[in-house]
């Protein structure tokens, strides 16, 4: 007789697990719509949410090498599933030139912005690059995540925002 085990990854399941509960929740934590200047030189001040997608944002900072390694991650979310997950990069930690010189360690078609002061008071401050922000489509914070996080984990939060259409 043969046993099988199965190998569980505990953090995944909590992800999806805080994730689900929060869609569910009724009592959301805020996080108002707002703009931020673009660090793209054609862009002047975009929303980032402009439509009714899920966002997943990350914020980097200038020397950061988890921030790298995070971006190819974000650069496949965004490549694999723009159509139904909003994508984009906010700076932080820099002055403009820092920021926008950091840019090309990432994706170039991935909106990029610079935080300011009322957008890292919405989201509570954050302590460490990188940090990833997830929205769900009315713009409500779902999950704000210190470091990296593995492709694998970050997939299984996206298809349930998703409803399935995010397959990175």
């Amino acid at each position: 007789m043969k046993l099988f085990y199965l190998k569980i990854n505990w953090l995944q399941i909590k992800m999806v697990l805080v994730i689900a509960s929060a869609i569910v929740m009724v009592n959301y934590v805020s996080a108002a719509q707002f703009s931020l200047k673009s660090l793209k030189p054609a862009d002047t001040s975009v929303r980032i949410q402009t439509n009714d997608l899920a966002t997943v944002t990350m914020i980097f900072q200038p020397e950061c090498s988890w921030c790298k390694k995070q971006g190819i991650t974000m650069a496949k979310v965004f490549e694999q599933c723009n159509d139904s997950i909003n994508v984009a990069l906010i700076g932080a930690n820099g002055n403009r030139r820092q920021l926008k010189q950091t840019l090309k360690n990432y994706h170039n078609a991935i909106p990029a912005f610079i935080a300011d002061s009322k957008f890292l008071r919405s989201i509570g401050g954050y302590q460490a690059s990188p940090t990833t922000l997830i929205y769900d489509g009315s713009g409500e914070l779902l999950l704000k995540k210190r470091g990296y996080v593995a492709e694998d984990k970050l997939r299984s939060a996206l298809q349930i925002l998703s409803q399935g259409a995010c397959k990175i």
